[in-house]
């Protein structure tokens, strides 16, 4: 769903030492709010919003407009869902027992609350936005039955989807991202409170689509990580690989031209995560910035690295190996 000739217009540029912005304190934490769950009467129009003020004169103007109507469609399918269900102490108190988070879609079974908003996302989404291929995949899921839907969602969260099926998945995930952010809003932050820090969602165990350092806590500010699914956000240690943990070897690249984000790349596990800085841009917005820099994507992953791809570019990005 990403233009022809897009990758072609990207940029990149050399690789910065890891020292700016305190990056060479390695393993230094913030104090200050651990989780922040989603507030669902603005977390898709802000994300909306961006996406329409970062578009005009993008080299991928046609492709963010489009996934900007995709997210109005999403808050306008939040609206009168089924109400679903959330996990109970016990279902909590287990979820920790095997080191799982609450609303983890492989522990947790899907109501169809999903599919309401899938098809409310196809019913609402401004078509005029959409190229022949999302129309076509558009088509092909309102056709599909719901065991073919279920099962486009399993490889979906599995990591496992098909080339010839990234356009119909794009309007899954989607679909899972409305219901799972809302069950996210609906849980008590103290039940994601843990001792140990990862780089996976605590709300739901599915990985972040980038991190932003916003100041406070330390002189260095604090880092939260953003997660790709139920949009929960964490804090994470400053300087430390959201793949494999590790603090060691950790470097970072940017586009030419760019101080408010860089890719903070592992030479332990070839892996690496965007990060962004408030400070420099105030209006960020985790996914829509994410979207936006795909030029940072090409960069680092011609120099060998890595990452679990963005919902909405499956298939444009290797995912990392496990």
């Amino acid at each position: 769903m990403v233009p022809p000739g897009s990758r072609q217009a990207l940029t990149s540029g050399p690789e910065n030492p890891a020292t700016a912005y305190g990056e060479s304190i390695l393993g230094d934490t913030a104090e200050g709010e651990r989780i922040r769950l989603p507030d669902l009467s603005t977390v898709f129009q802000r994300r909306a919003a961006r996406l329409e003020a970062l578009a005009p004169g993008h080299d991928l103007e046609g492709f963010l407009h489009l996934i900007a109507a995709l997210v109005t469609a999403q808050h306008q399918a939040l609206s009168g869902l089924p109400p679903g269900s959330l996990p109970g102490a016990a279902e909590i108190g287990k979820a920790r027992l095997v080191q799982r988070a609450p609303l983890d879609p492989f522990i947790r079974p899907r109501d169809e609350s999903w599919r309401v908003a899938l098809s409310r996302i196809l019913a609402t989404i401004d078509d005029t936005v959409l190229p022949e291929v999302a129309r076509a995949a558009r088509e092909a899921i309102l056709k599909a039955n719901p065991a073919s839907l279920e099962a486009l969602a399993d490889r979906f969260l599995g990591g496992d989807v098909a080339a010839d099926e990234a356009a119909q998945t794009v309007f899954v995930a989607a679909a899972l991202q409305v219901v799972w952010t809302r069950m996210a809003a609906l849980l008590d932050p103290a039940d994601l409170s843990g001792s140990e820090e990862g780089g996976d969602c605590p709300a739901c165990g599915s990985p972040p689509v980038s991190g932003l350092v916003s100041p406070g806590g330390t002189k260095f500010g604090h880092r939260h990580l953003h997660c790709s699914l139920c949009a929960t956000s964490w804090r994470y240690t400053r300087v430390r690989c959201v793949h494999c943990g590790s603090t060691d070897k950790i470097s970072f690249r940017n586009l030419a031209g760019t101080s408010y984000l860089r890719a903070e790349c592992c030479e332990v596990c070839r892996g690496y995560s965007k990060v962004f800085y408030v400070e420099k841009v105030r209006t960020l917005e985790p996914l829509a910035d994410d979207l936006a820099s795909l030029g940072l994507d090409v960069l680092v992953g011609e120099a060998g690295f890595a990452r679990v791809p963005n919902p909405f570019v499956l298939g444009m990005m290797e995912q990392p190996e496990k």
